[in-house]
């Protein structure tokens, strides 16, 4: 489905896949910040962008339980599931309700701004476009580090870009950016996605959006100014809760 110009506010939904295990900090969705755990903080914040609906799908009662008697709304998934973006059609299935698109929010994303989902959705105006993400400069300290992953590609002039390869490390930032962990989808496209075998480059790189690239789908970026902090280490969540303290409440 194209979102056209004339659609002002597409009919949208977001849907944070919280998965419960996670390799390199133990069940950090449930990690507290500022005595708040994180994947409240991401859902509440989705929630104040007033953009669309808001779902957390889980396959843990633990965050489905939190998430009710926080009153955010909440879905059981199958823990037997392939990546984030399967857990969150997962979801949309259960809902059995239309939207225009679907953005999968990713869980340890304790910061970011209301802009990002907008600019990332309105890619959709292009009609060329299956899946939507972002992208911000990459640092020349990020080169070598694996928990960071980038993104080829060639921006025009509205530092809009559809993305040719997603590495993890690279040799020079030419034609690279940093990658940020945000998708939109039209139903179409993500049932599509969902359909495809995983390759070897996802199974490989631990990265399902080269799913979509292998498959030549298009994955269209726009380019931010600033990268939302995102929580995958005990390092990085110790920042983010240094953060919080000095400008959060």
């Amino acid at each position: 489905m194209t979102i056209k110009k004339k659609l002002k506010k597409p009919n949208l939904v977001i849907i944070i896949p919280a998965r419960l295990r996670s390799e390199r900090l133990s069940k950090k969705l449930l990690r507290k910040i500022n005595n708040i755990p994180m994947i409240l903080r991401v859902a509440k914040s989705a929630i104040n962008c007033n953009l669309g609906d808001v779902y957390v799908a889980t396959d843990s009662k633990q965050i489905f339980n939190l998430c009710k008697k926080n009153n955010v709304n909440s879905i059981i998934t199958k823990s037997n599931i392939k990546s984030g973006t399967d857990r969150v059609f997962s979801a949309y299935k259960i809902l059995k309700k239309k939207y225009d698109l679907i953005v999968n929010l990713q869980g340890d994303l304790p910061i970011f701004e209301k802009e990002l989902i907008k600019k990332t959705s309105d890619l959709f105006l292009d009609n060329k476009t299956d899946i939507a993400s972002a992208v911000c400069n990459l640092l020349s300290s990020e080169i070598n580090d694996k928990n960071i992953v980038k993104a080829k590609v060639k921006l025009d002039k509205n530092n809009e870009g559809f993305a040719k390869d997603f590495l993890r490390t690279i040799q020079n930032k030419e034609n690279f950016y940093h990658h940020i962990g945000l998708y939109v989808y039209s139903p179409d496209s993500i049932k599509k996605f969902v359909n495809l075998n995983q390759t070897q480059n996802e199974t490989k790189r631990s990265l399902e959006q080269m799913r979509a690239i292998d498959n030549k789908m298009n994955l269209k970026v726009v380019k931010f100014k600033s990268n939302p902090p995102s929580v995958d280490t005990l390092e990085d969540l110790k920042k983010i809760r240094l953060l919080f303290k000095n400008n959060y409440s």
